[in-house]
């Protein structure tokens, strides 16, 4: 099995801060620890990757909050492609109703073509869920559904290909051609985040694999990935792999792990309700996003499962805590690659140092000799 590496860059301490300016209110115009010494820390995680046998390095892509503050996923994967030498790149997600397809395809493209070989992006893409990321971009998220689904279908192409025409409601392609010319089929690492059951029926009838990140919970995650596997043999495709994020937090005794993994994943969980605004219920009314209405109700009869959910369901512990949890994880979910986040929430950087290093020295060498089998429909 492939392990990653996830850069997040939370700047988590100022989200009252934040919240209170949103608010209207008077405060300081800038975070206490400022976002850009956040940002070039958090470089030093593809630094340990590289140098420790991980087999990837991979980033997100979110706006306008602390949530966390890469604003251009392949941007920042080429800076990191130029300071690292053997690890593949990946998009966790490249959010594609707030981007031009075409354009999308070019970056991958292009960074495809300055790693060379013996290295590769894989480019996860997903639909967006933040209110304020598709008010700041202008993009009304009542058409992310269908700029999604669009938006998918020439991507696929133009990776699969290295050119598309398409027609549909939002985009009219006409006789496009990649250059440089791509050296082969790029859409073998096409994956898609699918966090609602109608995202994974896209997903699902166009052969795009999954990627899971569990931003709400594993149980939830599963459910979509036991949906899609159903979904994909309905429509005639072999079983797929999956490619899973988890977080995670590794030391040297259980009370010492236990006690990161009980501030900071709590801290991460309160981040997702902030930056989601998962309790203000205004996603039910969403096209597309329904299946979140009834998630907001169950949240705000009792918020706290929701933040201590992730203490609860992802691996932390001792090395061999997490080898059995990720191990039991692994094949539960069918997967060719997790990729693990290590520092989130307010974290400081010299504890996630440290738990990824002891992490990459004695569960790092297990994890690879996994080889979960993909899950298939019928035990799905």
């Amino acid at each position: 099995m492939r392990v990653g590496a996830t850069i997040f860059v939370q700047n988590y301490p100022d989200w009252n801060r934040y919240e209170a300016e949103e608010r209207g209110e008077q405060t300081p115009t800038r975070p206490q620890t400022s976002d850009r010494s956040i940002f070039l820390e958090e470089i030093d995680i593809a630094r340990i990757a590289d140098a420790t046998g991980f087999d990837s390095v991979w980033t997100v892509e979110h706006h306008f909050t602390p949530y966390t503050m890469v604003t251009n996923p392949l941007q920042f994967l080429t800076y990191l492609a130029g300071i690292t030498k053997r690890v593949d790149l990946g998009t966790m997600v490249v959010v594609l109703p707030w981007h031009n397809p075409v354009r999308v395809a070019e970056d991958v493209n292009m960074l495809d073509a300055l790693l060379g070989p013996g290295r590769e992006i894989i480019c996860g893409v997903g639909r967006g869920l933040g209110r304020r990321e598709y008010n700041g971009m202008g993009i009304d998220q009542a058409d992310a559904r269908d700029l999604f689904d669009e938006s998918l279908q020439i991507l696929r192409q133009l990776l699969a290909t290295g050119q598309c025409s398409f027609e549909g409601k939002h985009y009219q392609i006409k006789d496009v051609h990649l250059r440089p010319q791509p050296e082969g089929d790029l859409s073998r690492n096409l994956y898609c985040a699918g966090g609602t059951a109608e995202t994974v029926q896209i997903i699902a009838k166009h052969d795009v694999r999954p990627l899971i990140i569990p931003t709400t919970s594993l149980e939830n995650a599963l459910m979509n990935a036991r949906s899609y596997m159903q979904l994909r043999s309905k429509a005639g495709f072999a079983p797929s792999d999956t490619k899973l994020a988890l977080w995670t937090y590794c030391a040297e005794t259980e009370n010492e792990a236990r006690a990161g993994a009980e501030q900071y994943m709590v801290e991460y969980a309160d981040s997702a309700l902030r930056h989601y605004e998962l309790l203000r219920g205004h996603l039910g009314g969403i096209r597309g996003y329904e299946a979140y209405g009834a998630m907001t109700d169950a949240l705000n009869k009792d918020v706290e499962i929701f933040r201590k959910a992730f203490v609860r369901e992802h691996p932390w512990g001792t090395p061999d805590q997490v080898i059995a949890k990720v191990k039991h994880l692994a094949n539960l979910f069918g997967t060719s690659e997790i990729m693990f986040i290590f520092r989130y929430g307010g974290m400081p950087m010299k504890a996630a140092e440290k738990s990824m290093k002891l992490f990459a020295r004695e569960v790092l060498p297990a994890l690879k000799e996994l080889h979960p089998r993909p899950m298939l429909a019928e035990a799905a």
